[in-house]
């Protein structure tokens, strides 16, 4: 398995990731209203129609950060940020599938986003393509149960040999890195995780037609008190330069980031 890349720490602004580098920006679920202008019509209107404070908490946070953080890789005013999630393995026309940051050619930069009630997280390369997956130990509530279903059959007798301690948090790391795996190549749940083998290195599935060709290699990542965090990558990953937004940074004009 694959320990976490070296951490880096570096000056203001990120510039494009380097060759075996992954930005990754951690972004805490708050109520932001100063974040609110950031967002088009379409979501401002969404974000009204949750009933549950916490999740339109994790909706706002979530959409205005993918737009400030799209900002600073292209160079554009945060409200100027376009991403699409069309999927092009499917014809529906509900906007689904891998975000993108759209901007006329290939964006500079591949991202994956994912989140928790209390949590958001961003990967960020430059070379190849990404995925990322945080997920809270208080969500695992049935720790056999998703073993029976998540679990190669290899990984299901490793998972015996461990002790009742042990279980959830070792369920939660492939856990997190299945999903991680599972983002980076847009095929999400149409992959049966029981044939998705990431106890080493690199993802190992059975025969799925659409999985990538090259190697998917997977990395834990440092997470918060409670949390487990993976990352996927098309390409090998030797550094995680971890990256922060301003908690005040306000639409349009204090959307600079800063790294840690």
């Amino acid at each position: 398995m694959n320990e976490a890349p070296a951490a880096g720490h570096g000056e203001a602004g990120p510039g494009i990731p380097a060759p075996g580098e992954c930005h990754l920006w951690h972004v805490p679920v708050l109520e932001r209203p100063d974040w609110l202008p950031v967002l088009d019509r379409e979501e401002r209107a969404a974000a009204e129609r949750f009933t549950r404070v916490r999740a339109r908490h994790v909706f706002t946070t979530s959409r205005a950060a993918q737009r400030l953080i799209g900002a600073l890789y292209l160079g554009l005013p945060p409200r100027d940020v376009v991403i699409t999630r069309d999927c092009h393995r499917c014809a529906t026309a509900t906007p689904h599938g891998r975000p993108r940051f759209a901007h006329g050619a290939p964006a500079p930069v591949d991202y994956s986003v994912s989140h928790t009630e209390e949590h958001l997280l961003v990967a960020v390369t430059g070379h190849g393509a990404v995925g990322v997956d945080i997920e809270g130990r208080a969500s695992l509530r049935d720790v056999d149960g998703l073993a029976g279903v998540a679990l190669t059959t290899a990984e299901r007798e490793h998972f015996a040999t461990l002790s009742a301690e042990d279980r959830p948090r070792w369920l939660l790391a492939m856990w997190t890195r299945k999903e991680a795996a599972m983002k980076l190549t847009g095929l999400g749940l149409r992959v049966n995780p029981r044939h998705l083998d990431v106890r080493g290195p690199l993802a190992s599935v059975g025969p799925m037609p659409q999985w990538p060709e090259t190697p998917v290699h997977l990395y834990d990542l440092p997470a918060p008190e409670g949390h487990a965090a993976a990352l996927a990558s098309s390409t090998p990953v030797t550094r995680v330069r971890t990256c922060e937004l301003p908690t005040a940074a306000v639409a349009g004009s204090r959307s600079a980031g800063r790294t840690v």
